[in-house]
């Protein structure tokens, strides 16, 4: 989970929650339009001044052309009829061709994009390493982030365009991506990689449509956000605290969703570069949500990843996180009594049950992770119908809740790790 300048961007979030895009402001002779474009040419001419990371503010096509990385987009419907982006990376630098390649998912955080999954660049990106080992890799692309914003008949502006979860995504989302991706490469299985919502959704694909485990050879798991009653997350806490009051001044303020604008990008650029004297501010803050581990941080890299996330998310999606942490449930969104007999003919939401999860199972989680603690992934394993095929606690011991995607030692510290275990489940020829 990140929520990183979420509420520090109030009147951003405020005059484009619901727009999904600028443009939409521009047909309509916003002024607020005009003023936030003041402000976005603003914050280009600042950059100019300060040195960032040149890969800071590229999106996936310019990303992966620099680094010599071949890249396909794929569209998906699915059933509920909101239009995903997903992303291939068919082969590596050094080795071409996609027939007989084992195929791997990796599925990504609340908030995040499959720009996660590269920004680090070559050596050191999950994907990437994969790809250049001679995996077919896909990228998800979950609905509301700036790659999947699309919907047969709602645009952002409408409140029912945002009205979905992380149930959503996982009843929906990924078994559309995974059947197009099974259709395309005409392989009967695939490795699934998930971290945060990504393995939450994993685990509501397997427990809500038990005909997917069949169609994965290994679901790894990363910082499995399932059980959060144990949560220890200061600025989550702090959302659960004061969720009554969002709940009535988002709907006030017309804020049902936070769509991905460039501006919050060049934001996150310019105040958390190495050059400005608020990084240390920004680290200290994603670290109130993620756990304390600044030695693990990349400085210079920083902005690269602030200039793509946060991404897109729903106000009901966060909200039913923070059901979790305070009910100490794992289970659908909880609706209140009344509405819950409307939506499931029962007072409580249904409760997802993990022992239906049948493939293959890696977990893998830190001991300083202030989302997932070790007692709530404890009680996860114990209700599973099988015990994991890897269990595994990350050795250095201030690994937190972002570091599987942003550790500067992050290869050493894991993905070596990881990367073994998905070869004997899906070994290269």
């Amino acid at each position: 989970m990140n929520y990183l300048l979420f509420f520090g961007l109030v009147f951003l979030v405020a005059t484009n929650a619901n727009a999904g895009n600028l443009q939409n402001d521009v047909a309509a002779g916003s002024n607020i339009h005009t003023f936030l474009q003041l402000i976005w040419d603003l914050l280009k001419i600042l950059a100019h001044t300060i040195h960032i990371d040149e890969d800071a503010g590229l999106n996936i096509t310019q990303f992966l052309e620099k680094y010599n990385y071949s890249l396909e987009q794929h569209q998906v419907t699915t059933e509920d009829n909101y239009i995903l982006s997903l992303h291939r990376i068919p082969h590596g630098r050094n080795n071409t061709g996609t027939k007989n390649k084992p195929v791997v998912l990796l599925v990504h955080c609340l908030a995040c994009s499959s720009m996660d999954w590269i920004w680090p660049g070559p050596n050191k990106a999950l994907a990437l390493l994969l790809a250049d080992l001679g995996y077919d890799v896909w990228l998800a692309n979950n609905r509301g982030n700036s790659y999947s914003m699309g919907h047969k008949t709602l645009i952002p502006k409408n409140a029912s365009y945002w009205d979905f979860s992380f149930y959503e995504k996982g009843y929906y989302d990924i078994p559309a991506s995974i059947d197009h991706i099974l259709n395309v490469t005409g392989v009967e299985k695939i490795t699934y990689i998930g971290h945060s919502q990504g393995a939450t959704t994993g685990i509501v694909l397997t427990t809500t449509r038990p005909e997917y485990n069949d169609k994965i050879n290994l679901m790894t798991l990363l910082s499995p956000v399932a059980y959060l009653g144990n949560a220890t997350s200061p600025m989550a806490k702090i959302l659960s605290k004061y969720q009554s009051l969002l709940d009535l001044a988002l709907p006030f303020l017309g804020i049902h969703g936070i769509a991905y604008t460039p501006t919050i990008g060049v934001l996150g650029s310019l105040l958390c570069n190495q050059q400005s004297s608020l990084q240390p501010l920004c680290i200290v803050f994603i670290d109130l949500f993620a756990g304390f581990d600044a030695d693990q941080v990349d400085k210079e890299k920083l902005p690269v990843f602030l200039s793509n996330t946060p991404n897109g998310v729903s106000i009901k999606d966060i909200k039913h996180y923070v059901q979790e942490m305070d009910s100490g449930h794992f289970r659908r969104f909880d609706y209140g009594k009344v509405a819950n007999i409307v939506h499931y003919g029962q007072l409580t939401p249904p409760a997802f049950n993990v022992s239906k999860i049948t493939a293959p199972l890696a977990v893998y989680y830190a001991k300083n992770d202030f989302m997932v603690s070790l007692n709530d992934v404890t009680r996860f394993v114990n209700e599973l119908s099988t015990f994991p095929k890897v269990l595994h606690q990350v050795e250095y011991d201030f690994f937190n809740h972002l570091d599987f995607i942003t550790a500067k030692d992050v290869k050493s510290l894991l993905y070596d790790s990881l990367i073994e275990t998905i070869q004997k489940y899906a070994p290269v020829n």
